[in-house]
């Protein structure tokens, strides 16, 4: 999906490192535990940076950070060992990431023929020896050949997203869908177990689809456990922020292509929908917050379906922002005159086929939330 912020060149934009960070963690990795042996010491390290290169000659790479000790010593050792992590070993993997001036104090392993740490009860360890190494901005690299390897039963441990859990059963797509678009609509039920049998038979799914979708969604921070039993969780912020940074970067993908070439129609139809929101909001207040929701809904909605793409609009609906919106707002909840602003100045920069001012008013508006929150804190002390 293409993107703007006034100026269509896309290389002129610099990705920031918070950004790659919050993009890249989405990716989920396996969990090891690089180790060497240099000058009588063992080093060792938790890494998630580890990849296979070639299977003929056997080889992968691993990359660590330039302030690792244990960069250092496999600089001077020359060889290193791969241990892969068991799903029960979070406490081992945190130890390893930690600056413990003895890591291995305690801890059962044995030596490969390079001497470097076997941690027993890893699923898997690689012996390897290094070929090339080069520096990549704040890390080393290192492409190493595989001297030997052996794999053992059990299931891995994962890192994603910051946090090391297991690696489980992808849930049906379409269940996890339904079951997070349920959880995020429920209003009355929050800290409330689920009963997964009634849940099941009024989706029509099996328990176990049910199940595996809610383990996915303890992950967003949506569902919690207590005992045994699964809890909807009120809507974590992060959840709310992330939602309507997803919602921006649809809203300027549609911006680029719509702006100046949308019908007189569908700008009065656009207006129409921008001046119903208007009935909703006073003296800093949603006088009906059900009623405000939907026509913010039908706005924003009708200006993502400018695009014609029932794809785009698709994803755009699968945010599930009424549901997030009905658990955050009420009658007491915080208003400003600046969501109805916001509005109407998106309108008149689509009416002026000014797609630099829509692009302004688009990002002024996606960071709302978050200056609503604020706000409430400041104003009524609202955790």
């Amino acid at each position: 999906m293409t993107t703007t912020s006034g100026n269509t060149n896309p290389a002129s934009v610099q990705l920031s490192a918070q950004a790659f960070r919050d993009v890249i963690g989405r990716f989920a990795s396996g969990v090891t535990v690089i180790t060497t042996c240099s000058g009588g010491r063992n080093f060792g390290t938790t890494a998630s940076a580890v990849t296979s290169l070639t299977d003929d000659p056997p080889m992968l790479l691993i990359c660590l950070n330039k302030s690792s000790t244990s960069a250092h010593a496999i600089r001077e050792s020359g060889t290193f060992a791969v241990n892969v992590l068991a799903e029960d070993h979070v406490q081992l993997a945190g130890r390893f990431a930690s600056k413990l001036p003895d890591k291995f104090e305690g801890m059962a392993f044995e030596k490969d023929g390079n001497g470097s740490p076997l941690l027993v009860g890893a699923i898997a360890h690689l012996v390897c020896s290094v070929s090339e190494q080069v520096e990549a901005g704040t890390h080393y690299v290192f492409l190493a050949r595989v001297e030997d390897a052996v794999a053992y039963p059990g299931h891995p441990l994962a890192y994603f997203r910051g946090a090391f859990g297991r690696m489980q059963m992808a849930p049906d797509a379409s269940v996890l869908r339904e079951v997070r678009e349920r959880i995020i609509t429920t209003v009355n039920e929050v800290d409330q177990a689920i009963d997964l049998d009634r849940w099941a038979a009024e989706l029509a799914v099996g328990v176990d689809l049910v199940h595996r979708a809610l383990i996915a969604l303890v992950s967003e921070g949506l569902v919690r456990r207590e005992a045994g039993q699964f809890v909807i969780a009120p809507v974590p912020e992060s959840i709310i922020f992330e939602s309507y940074t997803a919602k921006l970067a649809i809203e300027l993908g549609v911006a680029e292509s719509t702006v100046g070439r949308v019908s007189q129609g569908q700008l009065t139809q656009l207006r129409q929908y921008m001046e119903a929101t208007f009935e909703f909001i006073k003296d800093d207040r949603f006088t009906d917050p059900e009623a405000w929701i939907q026509a913010n809904e039908r706005f924003h909605e009708y200006m993502v379906e400018l695009a014609g793409s029932k794809i785009l609009l698709d994803t755009y609906r699968r945010l599930g922002l009424p549901g997030l919106n009905a658990r955050t707002i009420n009658r007491s909840t915080y208003a400003t005159a600046e969501l109805l602003n916001d509005h109407r100045k998106l309108v008149e920069a689509y009416e002026n086929k000014d797609l630099g001012a829509v692009v302004e008013v688009l990002r002024e508006h996606a960071d709302r939330p978050r200056q609503l929150r604020a706000r409430e804190r400041e104003l009524f002390g609202r955790a």
